[in-house]
Formats: C-alpha cells, sequence, structure tokens
C-alpha cells in the first residue's frame, strides 16, 4: 500500500481494493439499491431495482471486452406465470479464448432489503457506500454479495482479459432472486438449460467447474439447502392458538437438528456454533398479527404484532407487540411483561416499526439479537422469545384471549448439504402435518416449490476443492475444508454434470467474516477483502 494511507484514508481504501475500478464499481452497486423482497403470505413481490442494476453490469462488462446478453425468465422462458409479473433479469458474461474447458464464476446482484427497524442502527445511510475512521466500507450489500461476489468476479474477468496464458474460458453469471430461494435466478438458467439438448452450447452451466464467491475465506464442500415454510390459519383464531401454532413451528428446529452432516462447523468451537458437525437449522423469522376487527375487551388485547424483518432468511432484532385497553391498564403492561424475560432478552417500548400504532394503544418490543438465519448461533430469535411472553401473560391472567386475529409466519429452514429436497420436504412436511393434526386443524404449513432447494454437497477430497484450500491458505490464511452454514446457489447445482459428464464441482468462498453483519444493519466489507477473492479467482483459473 502506499504512503497515501496516512493522509488519504479513502484513497488508500482504494487502492487496498487492489484495481481502480474496484472502488467506483462497489460504490455504484450499493447506490442502486437492488432490493429482493418476497412475502407471499401478504402478496408482496418487490424488486424495483433490479433492471437497473443488471443494466449497469452489463454496460460495465461490455465496455470491458467481455460478451454479454441478458436473461430474464418473464420474458425469455415460457411459463413464468410463477414470477408474478416481475422482471428477473440475469447478466452472462463471457471470456471466450476458444479453449475446451469453462470456469463459470457465480454471484449475485440482489441484495436483502434494510427494515424500518434496521434503519436506527446504521450509522451511515445504508445504500451509500461509505468509508469509516475504522478503514471498512460500509452499505448493504457490500459484502453479501456485491462486494464479496460481482465486483471481484468483474474484475478478475477484466484482468484475465488480457492475460497470454489464460487457458480457459470464463463465463460470469451475475444472477437475482439468491437471497429468496433463486426462482428467478439460477432456478430459471437451470430450467432454460434443462430445455436444451446435453452439451448444447446455449446451455448458461456449461462448464467444467463452479466459483461461488458467496461466503466466508475457506475452502467449502457442501452446501446447506434450504426450504422457506409459510404458516397461517384458514380463519381468523384466539390468541393461544396463534401462540401454540408458533410453538409449533419453533420445534421444528428439534427435527432439523436431528439431521447431522458429515462436513465440519467452520464456527466450531470458537464461534457459537452448538455442534462440531453442520447440523440442520430451522428458524422462526417472520411473525405478523393483526386484530380481525375492533372492539373493547375488560383486560388489554393483542391488536398487531410483527417480527421486525423483511426477509425470511433474516432474524428480526426484536418482535412488536401492539396492545388496546384502558390507559392504566396499558401503562402497567411493559413493567409486567419484563418480568416474563431473561437476558439476552429484554422489554422495552418499540422503536421504528412498519406497523400502524392507533392513538391509544402502546406498543413493546421483545429485543434479542438479529442474524442471518443461516447462521441462528449468532444471534438471539426474539420470536421464540416473545411467544413465551404472551403465552405468560395469558397464563398471568394480564390480557384478553378472545380477540379474534389474523396471523401468519415464516420458517427459515436449513438441511445439510447431502439432503435432497426431497427427503427434506418429506420430513418437514410430515412433521406439521402430524402436529396439525394432532393441536390445530385449521394451522397449514407450504413449503413454496419456488423458494426451496436440496443441498449440495462435494467429496472433501475432491481436486477442485484441494485447489481451492491450497490457494484460499496462501491467500487468506485460511485453512481447512468445511460444510457451509447459510446455503448459497452451489445447493441448486446438485446433479449437473460437466461436458465430460462428471458431477459438477461448485466451490463457495469470499470475504464474508463473521463481523461483515452481512444481512443486518452495519453490513461492512474490509477493502483489502476484494484484491483478495480477486486474486483467488485469478489464480484458480490460471494455476494447474
Amino acid at each position: 500500500m502506499s504512503t497515501a494511507s496516512s493522509g488519504e484514508p479513502l484513497l488508500a481504501a482504494k487502492e487496498a481494493m487492489g484495481d481502480p475500478d474496484a472502488y467506483p464499481l462497489l460504490r455504484d452497486l450499493v447506490r442502486l439499491a437492488t432490493t429482493n423482497l418476497e412475502d407471499p403470505a401478504h402478496g408482496r413481490w418487490e424488486k424495483p431495482h433490479y433492471s437497473a442494476g443488471a443494466r449497469y453490469l452489463l454496460d460495465v462488462a461490455s465496455r470491458w471486452g467481455l460478451r454479454t446478453r441478458l436473461f430474464d425468465p418473464l420474458t425469455d422462458l415460457p411459463g413464468a406465470e410463477s414470477l408474478h409479473g416481475v422482471p428477473r433479469p440475469n447478466v452472462i458474461a463471457d471470456l471466450d479464448v476458444g479453449a475446451e474447458e469453462r470456469v463459470i464464476i457465480m454471484s449475485h446482484y440482489d441484495v436483502v432489503p434494510v427494515p424500518a427497524e434496521q434503519m436506527a442502527r446504521w450509522q451511515t445511510p445504508p445504500h451509500e457506500l461509505t468509508l469509516r475512521p475504522n478503514g471498512l466500507f460500509y452499505g448493504r450489500g457490500s459484502s453479501d454479495d456485491l462486494g464479496s461476489g460481482v465486483v471481484p468476479s468483474l474484475l478478475a474477468a477484466k484482468q484475465l482479459r488480457h492475460e497470454p496464458s489464460l487457458g480457459c474460458n470464463i463465463r460470469l453469471l451475475m444472477c437475482c432472486d439468491e437471497e429468496t430461494g433463486g426462482a428467478g435466478g439460477i432456478e430459471a438458467l437451470k430450467a432454460h438449460d434443462e430445455r436444451l439438448p446435453v452439451n448444447d452450447p446455449e446451455r448458461f452451466l456449461d462448464g467444467d467447474v463452479v466459483l461461488i464467491p458467496d461466503g466466508d475465506p475457506h475452502a467449502t464442500a457442501g452446501s446447506s439447502g434450504l426450504l422457506f415454510l409459510d404458516g397461517s390459519f384458514s380463519r381468523p383464531v384466539a390468541l393461544p392458538r396463534v401462540l401454540a401454532f408458533g410453538e409449533g413451528l419453533v420445534e421444528l428446529q428439534n427435527l432439523a437438528q436431528s439431521w447431522v452432516s458429515v462436513y465440519p462447523s467452520p464456527d466450531w468451537p470458537d464461534h457459537l456454533a452448538p455442534f462440531p458437525y453442520i447440523t440442520g437449522r430451522a428458524t422462526v423469522t417472520k411473525w405478523d398479527v393483526a386484530a380481525d376487527r375492533d372492539g373493547t375487551t375488560p383486560r388489554p388485547r393483542v391488536t398487531a404484532i410483527h417480527a421486525e424483518t423483511d426477509a425470511t432468511n433474516q432474524v428480526a432484532q426484536s418482535v412488536t407487540l401492539v396492545f388496546q385497553g384502558s390507559g392504566s391498564q396499558l401503562g402497567a403492561l411493559p413493567a409486567q411483561l419484563a418480568g416474563f424475560v431473561s437476558p439476552p432478552f429484554r422489554i422495552e417500548p418499540a422503536g421504528a416499526t412498519s406497523l400502524r400504532v392507533p392513538e391509544g394503544s402502546v406498543a413493546i418490543s421483545v429485543v434479542g439479537q438479529s442474524t442471518h438465519a443461516g447462521y441462528p448461533h449468532r444471534g438471539h430469535n426474539p420470536v421464540p422469545a416473545a411467544l413465551g411472553v404472551l403465552d405468560r401473560a395469558l397464563r398471568a391472567g394480564l390480557l384478553d384471549d378472545s380477540a379474534s386475529l389474523v396471523a401468519t409466519y415464516g420458517v427459515d429452514l436449513r438441511l445439510i448439504p447431502e439432503m435432497s429436497l426431497d427427503a427434506g420436504l418429506r420430513a418437514v412436511l410430515e412433521a406439521t402435518r402430524s402436529w396439525g393434526e394432532a393441536h390445530d386443524a385449521d394451522a397449514r404449513v407450504v413449503a413454496p416449490p419456488e423458494r426451496c432447494r436440496g443441498g449440495y454437497a462435494l467429496p472433501p477430497d475432491h481436486p477442485a476443492l484441494l485447489k481451492m484450500e491450497r490457494i484460499l491458505g496462501s491467500v487468506f490464511g485460511a485453512r481447512g475444508v468445511y460444510g457451509e452454514y447459510g446455503g448459497t446457489d452451489a445447493s441448486s447445482l446438485s446433479g449437473l454434470r460437466t461436458s465430460r459428464g462428471e458431477p459438477l464441482p461448485a466451490l463457495v468462498f469470499g470475504l464474508m467474516g463473521r463481523t461483515s453483519h452481512i444481512h443486518e444493519a452495519e453490513e461492512n466489507l474490509d477493502p483489502v477483502g476484494v484484491a483478495r477473492v480477486t486474486e483467488t479467482i485469478r489464480r484458480f483459473v490460471l494455476e494447474p
């Protein structure tokens, strides 16, 4: 690094990124705010800046000499009715040197939304890339996956274009929808390919290895599968039934935890992982309740509940509870509820929320610690705590239990890497069906197929994986081969083959450390990480 670091921090940070195009590229992508919100329970499919983001990436790749095209399943793939009329463009950029082999580098440009509650915890605007005095860049998507994947992929391709020793073709797939199951992204690319003959040159996923810079800086042998579950009732019900259903969904963790992978956990033993190996995980992330009708009751009653997240794959920081009742009863309620929680959870007056709090109501928050839902052990989910608070308040006679409520839940359920989608779905739907038969026939759980995918697993001694481990050891100082908690687009590649008929290897890595706060307020990026991921890609492509 040059001596600019002593007097001009921004210049030093730009230089640390390793390429003069890195900073403006990341700055522009963060500013484009390519947020991806899917909320089937409430009919929300909001991806307002996808088209602008894809056009920007297309222009950059074209300007850098790559052959480019857009693929939008809404217009380019028959049978796109399930996409709800929302454009979902994917960018394909090729560097073709006439070689027999091809390396695919797959990243995603969609980012999770910034919910109302989270805004107050950002020290700088989330959609403006901002350098702080600690030398880190802050902004939504700065790590996941704009800074870890999209920017280094483009930079590596630009640099490799001028590499005389390049002996393979390069294809960049910059996809959408990764954060919500891949329906309009990798799954749409797969659906396109399945309509074509094997080895057809028009197939997108025609390659010998796939690099996925969308993870931590270690070699990853297996990526968790993902099921997004939606829970609801067939009609409005009273609060005790709402709580019982929520507690039943929380208990899915017992089932998921019984699935144990052969792949070791990168978070064991120093980073709060509960077991030395990857297990399944079931996390109730979304919870919304609304009163079916107005009315007065002799005791306070719940009129609204909201887990403060807009993404099923994000554990909320807090759950907001809204109550109606007499002034004296509402005034005493916060202190009464505070007796029903234990650290690390706490009760406090509600902060920023997307709920409307009518005059004469009181809003109270059950506060935990938010995190990426694939890594629930790194946070403290307030949904189970809020369920417990309300259950204890009912048992103590503090709340009315007769109000009619409309309730929905969202569950982020992760499979172990070696578990197929069919096996995971079968186990989960059987468990929820049995719960409904035993406890509440009006409770129902669905797993929309377009928002679910099985796991992906490579043999730990796969040559491509060992090569990646060697390079990451040199570049990042990382050692070992692990399983992957979060689940990435790798989990959509299971079963695909190379042109030689071998299983297609997909290698997940990246710069997302445990303090990157992906999906969370204060998401950040160490600028030198961009240079390291770019170097990792270049070395993997160029080295034998």
